[in-house]
């Protein structure tokens, strides 16, 4: 009998995207799989959407948990499905993600096969959410391999899209034994990812296996003003020590390396402003 893949997907106001994402996870090659579904206090229609692929789901294997939540953000929508979570695999996506059929089969047959990773990605293609065409791979040559992931994580040099990550749940219960990630603005993609990623290297499957939608008007897409950028930065140093805790690491060394992060992103966004005060300044 195949093990149970737990696949945790925050929603918030995605009703038009939700027919193609649940449409991918019905085409997975892969059963069962358990769908978490928390509805993070939507005002559009998108728990009615949920609610029309009920009929769909039925006697496909894929076991559809849906959570209504009070509006409190990504990161606590996904600890109320983690509480939910009964599989011997973790996964998760964004509500406006695709997934190609073999996605989830691909990354569970990989970590059957190599016991002694806990974790594993695959390639992947990000798309311009508006025009619906690609705009680059989420991977770099450096990226394709089977490797230690947790200093890239920190430093922001390797990619985190939701739905290309697979996690052993007992290498997750060993992260967090009560199944709570911090809370943050920044999402829940490096509490999920962090401390993992600090037992154990991460496997990768050399396959486009996933669809990331970059749209302007998305949180990691929007312009930002100076104030606007620091303040993203402090929250995300913040964050990196809430989850310091969380990690398999020399936690002293790690708090320092957060600092140095925290300063290189600092003297990077002096340097950009200065840059475009001088270009505002010439004309050009």
């Amino acid at each position: 009998m195949n093990q149970t893949v737990s696949l945790l997907v925050p929603v918030y106001n995605s009703a038009a995207f939700l027919p193609r994402f649940l449409d991918c996870v019905i085409d997975q090659t892969y059963r069962p799989i358990e769908l978490i579904l928390a509805d993070d206090g939507s005002t559009d229609s998108s728990v009615e959407v949920i609610h029309s692929y009920e009929e769909k789901l039925k006697g496909s294997d894929i076991k559809l948990i849906l959570l209504t939540l009070p509006h409190k953000g990504q990161a606590s929508a996904v600890n109320s499905a983690l509480k939910e979570a009964t599989g011997e695999f973790l996964t998760w996506c964004d509500s406006d993600d695709y997934m190609l059929p073999a996605c989830i089969e691909k990354k569970v047959s990989y970590l059957i096969e190599h016991p002694e990773v806990g974790m594993v990605r695959n390639d992947g293609l990000v798309f311009d959410g508006d025009t619906n065409e690609v705009v680059r791979s989420s991977t770099k040559e450096t990226d394709r391999s089977d490797k230690d992931i947790f200093d890239e994580l920190l430093w922001q040099t390797t990619y985190c899209f939701a739905g290309c990550y697979m996690v052993r749940m007992s290498l997750f219960d060993e992260c967090y034994k009560d199944r709570e990630i911090p809370l943050s603005l920044e999402g829940q993609n490096l509490q999920l990812l962090l401390p993992p990623a600090s037992r154990t290297i991460c496997g990768f499957v050399p396959e486009v296996l996933h669809h990331y939608y970059q749209r302007k008007a998305g949180h990691s897409s929007m312009s930002r003003s100076y104030t606007q950028t620091l303040d993203r930065i402090n929250g995300f140093n913040d964050l990196f020590l809430r989850i310091l805790p969380f990690c398999d690491c020399d936690q002293e060394k790690y708090k320092g390396v957060i600092e140095e992060i925290k300063k290189k992103n600092i003297e990077q966004l002096r340097y950009s402003m200065i840059k475009r005060v001088k270009e505002e300044m010439s004309g050009t």
